[in-house]
């Protein structure tokens, strides 16, 4: 069932969306044709054909999904903040030459889910193209990868978990990988043993947001039972009776060009909601001190908000300074969540 979001606000999301400009950019294939002997993946207790998972990667995500995420990472790649998202996907997937896997190279689209499961818990799919007997040589050989922790492989549900460190991911075929904390992991490819068919269970909306044409970025979050939200209330002011959060954007001059929407409990906190956005706008207006005074962050544009009833849109775009750190923000992020334990 789709979340309520108002008319006027979901044409205003659209209308916001074209503003952007958001060009179709061109993504690398996933090699090959697949098939079930290519398949490593056990759903219902019986291989499935690989291209069943590579066509349909959201399906391997377990329920219960508070925050959807998807970045073409292959149009990241061939931007200037490469090096940025290179530290991420690193972070989710700490492997390298030991395992004939280059980033840039191998990677073109990243989905991750956030989940309040016991405590956070983070999944990430990563598609692209992947040397699976080499990952396998590397694991029994326990070959340092680039985190600098040896690869290790343990057998579970008729897959394997393969671990680095404090980071654990399952190779489900050749062009897709799950990754996230070995708990989240092994709760994941339980779903799929005990499942009778392939199917996604993240809900409908996440999924048609993050599916926007040519968007090079998306986030769908239903923050509406998560107790966490009402606390950074006290810090984050617009977080106050916000449910629902819809954001696309891409990766175009001057850096990330967001439009989203907030949908909130009433419309006295959605207005709520919108002066607090300003507000932090004019907070986030430091960076362009700070900028000036050397550290480089880069100047903030200006925000444009619009309320409708229990609605806030938003369009912004920021420039690559910022960009840089809140990527490097997110690997460090991500690398905090998918922590086995």
């Amino acid at each position: 069932m789709r979340t309520p979001l108002h008319p006027r606000s979901a044409a205003a999301l659209r209308r916001a969306a074209v503003a952007l400009a958001l060009a179709g950019l061109a993504v690398p294939p996933l090699a090959g044709c697949g098939g079930a002997d290519d398949s490593l993946a056990l759903v219902g207790g019986g291989k499935i054909d690989a291209t069943a998972v590579d066509r349909d990667p959201l399906a391997v995500l377990p329920s219960g999904v508070v925050m959807l995420g998807y970045l073409d990472a292959a149009a990241l790649f061939a931007s200037s903040l490469g090096g940025e998202v290179n530290q991420l996907v690193t972070g989710l997937l700490p492997l390298g030459p030991e395992s004939n896997f280059v980033p840039a190279r191998d990677v073109v689209k990243v989905y991750g889910g956030l989940y309040a499961m016991q405590g956070a818990d983070f999944f990430a799919v990563v598609q692209g193209n992947f040397d699976v007997e080499a990952i396998r040589r590397a694991a029994d050989a326990r070959t340092a990868t680039a985190s600098g922790a040896p690869l290790v492989k343990t057998p579970y549900a008729g897959a394997d978990i393969f671990t680095a460190g404090n980071v654990g991911f399952v190779v489900l075929t050749p062009h897709t990988i799950l990754t996230g904390n070995e708990t989240g992991l092994r709760r994941a490819l339980d779903r799929l043993r005990s499942a009778d068919k392939l199917e996604r269970a993240v809900p409908s909306w996440m999924v048609d947001l993050i599916g926007t044409k040519s968007a090079s970025f998306a986030m769908a979050g239903d923050l509406s039972s998560q107790p966490a939200v009402s606390s950074a209330a006290g810090q984050l002011p617009f977080l106050s009776g916000l449910r629902y959060v819809r954001v696309i954007g891409n990766f175009q001059p001057p850096g990330v060009n967001f439009a989203g929407a907030l949908t909130y409990t009433d419309p006295q906190s959605a207005a709520n909601g919108a002066v607090a956005l300003r507000d932090f706008e004019r907070i986030a207006k430091i960076a362009t001190l700070l900028s000036s005074w050397g550290f480089g962050y880069g100047s903030v544009p200006p925000m444009q908000v619009a309320q409708r009833e229990n609605d806030v849109a938003f369009t912004v775009p920021l420039g690559e300074g910022i960009v840089r750190m809140l990527l490097r923000s997110a690997a460090e992020t991500a690398r905090t969540l998918t922590y086995v334990r």
